[in-house]
């Protein structure tokens, strides 16, 4: 297979690490989130968000999920620990219910594979959520590491995460790549001096991509691989 252009032109060949975020760059795990932010905002006797308004909150970590929501429906912040206990227990008995793989998330960590390039899964959503959901798809197998937001004492836009993968391999930050799609993983991958590529179709934060920086801004992961 020919080296990519992308590729090509960041690292004269294919980069030596590649950190993937998850929610809105390889799954769209909304339907599923929004539905655990609902249960526990209805045994609170308040409104549901409903999926759109918590498209709109993914991004920052789970707990700040449930901070928003909370704030939203007024509710007393002092109950966060009880509604974020009960968001997560829905949350884990329904993570996959309904979301799902992004269009050629497979074919590129088929390509990373095939050309011995190790990849991690590097989120801020709890980590005990990683594998069951990376399992759900069949494509555990293709991460060397998988982190989430509590997995170390920073998460992203720290670049803590990122530098932990590439230090293990003894990887130059220039020559690794974040994929993501927010100003999140823009961020962590700036301050670890990471290339990164953000796609489209996640979860914005309302920020406007294109305004960042990034390396590259995609509609689809296939654009890698051209």
């Amino acid at each position: 297979m020919k080296t990519p252009r992308h590729f090509k032109r960041w690292f004269d060949g294919w980069p030596d690490l590649v950190c993937f975020d998850l929610d809105g760059t390889l799954v769209d795990s909304v339907p599923d989130i929004a539905a655990s932010v609902d249960a526990f905002l209805a045994e609170q006797g308040v409104a549901l968000a409903g999926e759109d308004r918590v498209r709109g909150w993914v991004g920052l970590g789970s707990a700040k999920l449930i901070e928003q929501a909370m704030a939203w429906a007024d509710l007393d912040p002092n109950k966060h620990e009880e509604c974020y206990s009960r968001f997560l227990k829905h949350y884990f008995e329904h993570s996959t219910d309904k979301t799902k793989l992004y269009s050629n998330v497979k074919e590129l960590l088929k390509a990373f594979k095939h050309q011995g390039v190790p990849v991690a899964l590097v989120t801020n959503k709890p980590g005990i959520f990683i594998k069951p959901i990376l399992d759900h798809f069949e494509i555990t197998e293709h991460f060397g590491w998988f982190l989430g937001g509590d997995t170390l004492v920073e998460k992203k836009p720290s670049a803590l995460p990122l530098l932990h993968c590439s230090e293990a391999i003894e990887a130059e930050p220039e020559k690794c790549l974040m994929i993501g799609d927010s100003i999140t993983d823009f961020r962590a991958a700036n301050n670890a001096g990471f290339k990164c590529a953000l796609v489209t179709y996640g979860y914005h934060q309302g920020v406007d991509l294109a305004s960042l920086g990034a390396d590259a801004v995609m509609d689809d992961l296939a654009e890698l691989l051209i």
